[in-house]
């Protein structure tokens, strides 16, 4: 008995120290593999990392909540792998029994999974795959984070420019008033240019309210994302262009469809645990009552065996469900990659399109500004008046704004095609969490 019990000990043993025992593969080989860039590939011609406004990004991603509870996450599924790998290990369990004359009995028991049909290995392959979901999943938050932030950096600055632009538009204006209210006085007007002169300024100190109002709501967001009160806004770089890519390889590398592809893999890997869960389970049993129980010589040595023969028909609903997840998570990936590749080609497009209109909008501040000293030096000459003076510098007001708003577009349209890549976290040198599977 005692030669058997080392015999049987000895393989509980060498089963405790290798995982290969089963002989079975933790993933699906019909499995689609999640594309990743190549490490250390570079998609992006140039970087704005050592920037001012790089650091300003960062600082709002690393301090955000969302970061640290995504960080969590990564950990958490790391020590998900491990706990379910725990499994091939041998398990030591004890408990008390009585006996019909009720007295307590001890017992010690000590086993090893032997063979479970690839059970445990399939899920220890799920909780691997789910671990690299959850990493994808904070590099998909991180890069919308990041672009959140850029875009409230945006916005501000925008905002900040038009009320100055605002500002001076009610300056000149009130200039303009004055002389025309001085005029009047003096006999020298109409009332129909004073009241017109009174109009527009009027709807100078209006726009002034309302860009300072689009002050005020730009910076409670800035505070919501950066946890702070704005200061002085760093230069706002353009956006580093990407390398030579096709538009397939920039939506197959964006971190919401590695997800959702990691998605579908998880799915997948569920069909593989629901189909193997039925198949039985050997294990090498080692117990011990310490001499006080009705085991032979204090402890035994067997094999147990394992087999589910009924259970409600819940074993072939489980497998069901997986598959019918499986293809509910491929549609969703496949309906994301279009949206993701509309997405791209608008942002592509509107980029061009912005450029264009800004260069534009550029050349009209160049000629209203002309316009305006025209109209400057037909007054001096008795040819114009200054109402038509205010026309000018309406119309050179509404180019300038043109450009303020078209240049803060330009800016967001730029990164709005590295968030959909997910190179602007290369971009800024945002720091990335390491895969848990690695």
């Amino acid at each position: 008995m005692k030669a058997w019990l080392s015999v049987l000990i000895t393989t509980i043993v060498l089963a405790g120290c290798t995982e290969d025992i089963q002989g079975t593969q933790s993933f699906d080989p019909t499995a689609k593999p999640v594309e990743v860039p190549a490490s250390g590939r570079n998609n992006l011609k140039g970087s704005v990392a050592h920037t001012d406004f790089a650091e300003l990004v960062r600082t709002s991603v690393a301090t955000s909540p969302t970061t640290a509870a995504g960080t969590a996450n990564v950990l958490a599924s790391k020590s998900r792998i491990d706990a379910e790998q725990g499994a091939f290990l041998p398990q030591i369990e004890a408990e008390t029994s009585l006996t019909s004359g009720g007295d307590p009995v001890p017992i010690l028991r000590l086993s090893q999974i032997i063979y479970d049909g690839g059970k445990v290995n399939s899920r220890v392959g799920l909780r691997q795959i789910e671990a690299r979901q959850t990493w994808l999943s904070e590099l998909s938050e991180l890069n919308a984070l990041s672009f959140e932030a850029i875009e409230t950096i945006v916005n501000l600055d925008r905002n900040r420019r038009l009320e100055q632009q605002a500002r001076q538009n009610l300056d000149r204006t009130d200039i303009l008033v004055d002389d025309l209210q001085s005029r009047f006085d003096a006999g020298a007007g109409s009332v129909a240019d004073l009241l017109a002169g009174q109009g527009r300024r009027s709807n100078a100190e209006t726009e002034l309210a309302q860009a300072q109002t689009e002050v005020e709501l730009a910076t409670a967001n800035w505070v919501e994302v950066f946890g702070t009160r704005p200061g002085v806004i760093p230069t706002i770089p353009p956006a580093p262009a990407l390398a030579g890519s096709s538009a397939h390889e920039m939506v197959e590398r964006s971190p919401r469809l590695r997800t959702q592809v990691a998605v579908s893999q998880v799915r997948q890997q569920e069909v593989i645990v629901a189909e193997r869960a039925t198949r039985p389970t050997l294990s090498a049993i080692l117990e011990t009552d310490f001499d006080q129980g009705f085991i032979d010589d204090g402890a035994q040595a067997r094999l147990g065996v394992t087999v589910p023969i009924y259970q409600g028909g819940s074993s072939r609903a489980n497998v069901k469900t997986a598959r019918a997840n499986l293809q509910q998570s491929q549609a969703d990936e496949e309906e994301l990659r279009r949206e993701l590749q509309r997405n791209l080609s608008r942002a592509l497009e509107e980029t061009n399109s912005i450029q264009r209109r800004l260069a534009t909008a550029r050349r009209a501040v160049e000629i209203n500004e002309q316009a305006l000293d025209a109209a400057r030096g037909q007054f001096n000459i008795g040819r114009s008046t200054l109402v038509q003076i205010l026309d000018a510098l309406r119309e050179l007001n509404l180019a300038q704004v043109r450009v303020i708003q078209l240049e803060a577009q330009a800016r967001r349209a730029e990164y709005a095609v590295l968030a959909v890549t997910g190179d602007i976290l290369d971009a800024l040198g945002v720091a990335q969490p390491t895969d848990p599977t690695l």
